[in-house]
């Protein structure tokens, strides 16, 4: 080959080289085992194969909003009562400021995460828990706490009606469940990690939630972006033995609003078209409905690039739940 002609091809596959670098994406996660963790794996599967980027998981101590917004990752996973709290700097990021960067990418999903027993304890309801051992503190975790304050509001309860074990994060508390240390715990619907304590200590049951008005009042004061939903009974989810009534709330997948409006566009759109590919990867991502990404959070702005997107498939403006 000719030497200029040669020059040539080596700088455009080095410029080549360095641009797919310069696209590999974290996705921050909880541990291994938890929900966020088998949807952090899908989607970044997901990402890899049909969106001409390459995106690997970044497991992390607690919550993924603080990778995003110091940058360390582009894409998470978190509550939307969650992201409220964090960009306005209140619950229980009070006293931190108001958090300006972080964007929403996608409503994922209603979070089902419903407080479990074992399958022949005698504990009906949540508010059979009263006196009994929970999981508290959170101290890696601190939104899974109000998740817990969420339940026993519904039931009338307070963690004074409780007692709690101090755990770190969500793992963590399963592992505490599986020693016998707490009576109850909360975790996310079709998680591996659900299998796991199954498997140590026998079938599990998820404990239904309070419809009376005045009941579900009580929970959303705690968590306002919460609803209530039917959750029904499948084989997918064996610790549902009955259709359920169940307060919950939106995962939703956040960015930074430095992360270009091209890959946004790009994520968003893999899996608005791939929703089969997600579930192979993780069978809660059933739940996932691409004509459902874009949803109104108050307080909450959605990135320019998913914005561009949903305008295309006709989802913007965003419902409004």
């Amino acid at each position: 080959m000719h030497r200029p002609r040669l020059a040539a091809a080596l700088a455009t596959l080095v410029f080549a080289g360095s641009a797919a670098q310069a696209q590999t994406l974290t996705v921050a996660t909880t541990q291994p085992g938890s929900l966020t963790h088998s949807l952090g794996s899908a989607v970044a599967k997901v990402a890899t194969e049909f969106a001409g980027l390459r995106m690997v998981v970044q497991p992390q101590g607690g919550s993924g909003l603080l990778a995003i917004n110091g940058r360390t990752s582009e894409f998470g996973f978190s509550n939307s009562f969650d992201v409220v709290y964090f960009t306005s700097g209140t619950g229980e990021y009070q006293g931190r400021g108001p958090q300006k960067n972080i964007r929403v990418a996608a409503r994922i999903f209603p979070n089902l995460s419903p407080m479990y027993v074992r399958a022949d304890s005698p504990i009906r309801s949540v508010k059979d828990l009263k006196g009994k051992r929970i999981p508290g503190g959170f101290a890696a975790q601190k939104s899974l706490l109000q998740s817990y304050m969420m339940h026993l509001a519904n039931a009338g309860l307070t963690y004074n009606d409780v007692i709690a074990v101090l755990t770190p994060n969500v793992v963590k508390s399963a592992d505490d469940f599986m020693a016998g240390r707490v009576d109850s715990f909360t975790f996310g619907l079709g998680a591996g990690k659900l299998k796991e304590v199954a498997a140590a200590v026998g079938p599990l049951r998820a404990l239904p939630m309070d419809t009376d008005p005045a009941a579900i009042a009580r929970a959303q004061a705690v968590l306002p972006t919460s609803y209530m939903t039917v959750v029904k009974a499948t084989p997918n989810f064996p610790e549902v033995q009955q259709d359920m009534p169940m307060l919950v709330y939106d995962f939703t997948m956040q960015t930074h609003a430095e992360v270009s409006d091209e890959i946004v566009y790009k994520v968003v759109k893999a899996l608005y078209e791939h929703k089969n590919e997600l579930v192979a990867t993780f069978a809660g991502l059933r739940r996932f409905e691409p004509k459902e990404m874009a949803i109104r959070y108050e307080g909450l702005e959605y990135h320019p690039g998913a914005i561009k997107f949903y305008q295309e498939v006709g989802q913007w403006p965003p419902k409004q739940r």
